[in-house]
């Protein structure tokens, strides 16, 4: 409102023109009224000045990247935002600082913050523990595949169970071997014994050397022969010579050999011909086709037992000998005569060869094992 003189009221017309006129005011200076002031645009004024310089540091500290938000005065009193704060802009160095404290002076910042590097995702030690766990768990499942190989377990092809196999030692290293030598092996009549695990009762001396076969007879060439030294061995090892036929004993599982010597020692001293069986239990067909197989190889083979003489020459001179697989069984017969002589078609030697590999033991259990049921 301006200032200045304040017009006298006038007074009210009555009648005539006169009618409510009093007495005349005195004269004289006239005190001007006291306008009331809003305390608002009373205060606005004076702190003008300090409000717009509070308004311009806090801006520029704003610009500057001081601050995440605009200064409380200028966002209340809707002014336009500096040129460039709404544009997308990298990382402020303030990111991630408590945010500022007022005062009645106008924000204090508080003092930075050291702040380490947050993770990586999908990275980092999680992921490192996670790899790491996976790896252990790889070489403990490997390590248990290769302790169940090693104990035999699983092999379809020798029937051998989980539970570890016999122990077959080291045999001898140097032996004697046939002159001549031939093998076969196993067919569909030792179909029912070709597994272990379907015969597993193991041999007996008397089961592979019954009473009717303590004596062979070859009543054409009148030669008799009779059962001179029988032996069971629970280690393979014993019965034989030369590594490479102990690998091949110890890969097939052998769990007995069962060996046997037949003499005739004729009307002459030195004269007359002997006979050596040997039956190896074996795991499975495969092992006793590979075992007869390799035989004659020179690599090792079957040793003699001991006897009195002239039996404990045996090996010595011209031999033969013949390997046969029957079912798990591995049968192996070698004859030769006494003095050293014969040639590969000496008819007697020949003859006990099949006689020496009708082994009791193999036969009676094939035949039990593929009986009819009544």
């Amino acid at each position: 409102m301006p200032r200045g003189r304040v017009p006298r009221p006038r007074p009210p017309e009555g009648r005539g023109g006169q009618a409510g006129r009093g007495a005349p005011p005195p004269r004289g200076p006239v005190p001007r009224p006291r306008l009331p002031q809003e305390p608002r645009e009373r205060s606005a004024g004076q702190d003008k000045g300090q409000a717009k310089g509070q308004a311009k540091k806090q801006g520029k500290r704003w610009g500057r990247g001081a601050s995440p938000e605009p200064p409380p005065d200028r966002a209340a009193a809707g002014r336009p935002r500096p040129k460039g704060a709404g544009k997308k802009r990298g990382r402020r160095p303030d990111e991630g600082r408590p945010p500022l404290r007022e005062n009645a002076t106008g924000p204090r910042p508080r003092p930075a913050v050291k702040r380490e590097n947050p993770p990586r995702k999908g990275g980092g030690g999680t992921s490192r523990r996670y790899f790491a766990a996976a790896g252990g768990l790889a070489v403990i499942m490997v390590a248990a595949l290769v302790a169940v190989l090693v104990l035999g377990g699983g092999d379809e092809g020798t029937g051998r169970s989980g539970a570890p196999g016999p122990v077959v030692g080291r045999p001898a290293e140097s032996g004697v071997s046939p002159s001549s030598y031939s093998s076969s092996p196993s067919t569909g009549a030792y179909a029912a014994i070709e597994q272990r695990s379907e015969d597993a009762a193991p041999l007996t001396v008397e089961e592979a050397f019954p009473e009717r076969a303590q004596k062979i007879e070859l009543p054409d060439a009148g030669v008799e022969l009779s059962l001179k030294a029988k032996r069971l061995d629970g280690d393979c090892a014993a019965a034989v010579w030369g590594a490479g036929v102990g690998d091949v004993l110890r890969q097939g599982a052998c769990s007995q050999a069962v060996r046997g010597v037949y003499a005739d020692t004729g009307e002459k001293a030195g004269e007359g011909y002997a006979l050596t069986v040997a039956v190896f239990n074996l795991a499975g067909k495969q092992d006793a086709d590979r075992l007869v197989a390799m035989l004659g190889g020179g690599g090792g083979f079957v040793r003699p037992l001991e006897a009195e003489p002239p039996v404990d020459r045996f090996g010595q001179g011209f031999t033969m000998a013949r390997g046969l697989a029957m079912g798990h069984y591995a049968v192996v017969a070698w004859a030769q005569r006494l003095d050293g002589q014969g040639t590969a078609q000496d008819e007697t030697l020949l003859s006990l060869l099949i006689e020496g590999g009708k082994a009791p033991s193999a036969l009676g259990r094939a035949a039990r094992a593929t009986r009819p049921a009544s």
